[in-house]
């Protein structure tokens, strides 16, 4: 009998012993790696906290290669959607994938998704500078003149699905997303005549909020995310404006509420417009953006700040539970978004927007770019 007792003791002992390494595996901290010798390196949760080396966990539990993540939800195949911050030439206004209608119903945006596959925003490779320094071609030549930081996307575990994650990881898995944020970078050139223009290159920088100026590695689904962010093209009206308004479309899957019985998660695809204003020189341009909430049903104008990696609040926010929980239970995999908040300084619904630019007489009728140019005036008269 006391054989047995002291059996039972250890077996609880090395029990307990096992679970305090996996917590402590969990939440173990790794130096931030900074190239400014200036800043103290500080301690920092790493993406392999929560996904586990080597590789990315896929929605299926399967690890992926370091750098590739599998197909997104819509039939892709195994694609590397790590880049570095260097882009290629400068294309003519002619040479860049344009859009001349919008897509607003349903049909349209997933049909005009799923076939812009090519034009998938790309996440920047770790210790990239998060906002670069911008070109200046000299005068009378075109040219490149960066990728700018324009909007910022952040991700918080939804507050009803708390009590259903693992208590062991719940916290870290918390941190990393209070403490990381996305921002999307749209490449911008130069005409000859130094007007401002959109190209469809997109790229994607992963940083932490305390350190907004160095990419950092990003856990598999934030990778994957990525590749649903993806440039429509080019809106074309007319020659005096093209190349002012850069349409993308970004999709997810959300479910409203917490529970399973409540409906069955459903594709999503919203509209996200990056829009230059008018004879916008190339001299630090000013970048405005617009996205549609409730599949397009509304059409907002975000608030940004001076320097929007540094503002406290990301212009989107996601509220995401996690259907279920890999790797002994701990790991998070296939986030479900239950709902969208946007900073949003002004709104217009879509019956405004066809009201404007589609009803009477022709001269009387706005382009899609006139009503971006004239959002405040128009939002300030409903």
């Amino acid at each position: 009998m006391k054989s047995n007792g002291l059996l039972k003791f250890f077996s609880v002992l090395l029990l307990a012993a096992a679970i305090g390494m996996i917590v402590f595996e969990l939440q173990k901290t790794a130096p931030l790696e900074i190239s400014d010798p200036a800043l103290t390196p500080t301690p920092r949760l790493e993406a392999s906290a929560i996904t586990g080396d080597p590789g990315f966990i896929t929605e299926d539990g399967a690890v992926s290669p370091e750098g590739t993540v599998s197909g997104t939800q819509d039939g892709d195949g195994p694609v590397s959607r790590l880049a570095v911050g260097v882009l290629g030439a400068t294309p003519d206004r002619d040479q860049i994938h344009t859009i001349s209608e919008l897509p607003w119903l349903d049909s349209e945006a997933n049909r005009a998704f799923n076939e812009s596959r090519d034009f998938a925003c790309e996440l920047l490779i770790p210790d990239t500078a998060v906002k670069p320094p911008m070109t200046r071609p000299s005068q009378g030549r075109s040219g490149l003149l960066g990728r700018i930081p324009t909007a910022t996307v952040g991700l918080e575990v939804d507050e009803a699905s708390k009590l259903k994650m693992p208590r062991a990881s719940r916290g870290a898995i918390e941190a990393y997303l209070r403490d990381h944020r996305l921002v999307i970078e749209p490449t911008v050139y130069q005409d000859e005549r130094g007007q401002a223009y959109f190209g469809t290159d997109c790229r994607a920088a992963f940083y932490q909020t305390a350190y907004p100026t160095i990419t950092v590695k990003a856990e598999g689904m934030i990778d994957e995310a990525i590749g649903r962010f993806r440039a429509l093209g080019v809106l074309r009206e007319d020659p005096e404006s093209f190349g002012r308004t850069l349409v993308m479309a970004f999709r997810f899957i959300q479910q409203e509420g917490t529970m399973k019985s409540i409906g069955s998660p459903q594709p999503v695809t919203e509209l996200m417009f990056f829009h230059l204003a008018m004879n916008e020189t190339g001299n630090l341009p000013s970048i405005q953006v617009f996205v549609t909430s409730d599949s397009r049903q509304s059409l907002h104008r975000l608030t940004k700040d001076a320097s929007i990696i540094d503002e406290p609040m990301p212009m989107i926010s996601a509220t995401i539970r996690f259907e279920k929980f890999i790797l002994m239970g701990l790991y998070p995999a296939n986030p479900i978004v239950t709902g969208v908040r946007q900073r949003s300084a002004a709104v217009v619904s879509l019956d405004t927007i066809r009201k404007l630019t589609t009803t009477g007489a022709v001269e009387d009728r706005l382009t899609f770019q006139q009503l971006l140019d004239q959002f405040s005036s128009i939002t300030s008269k409903l």
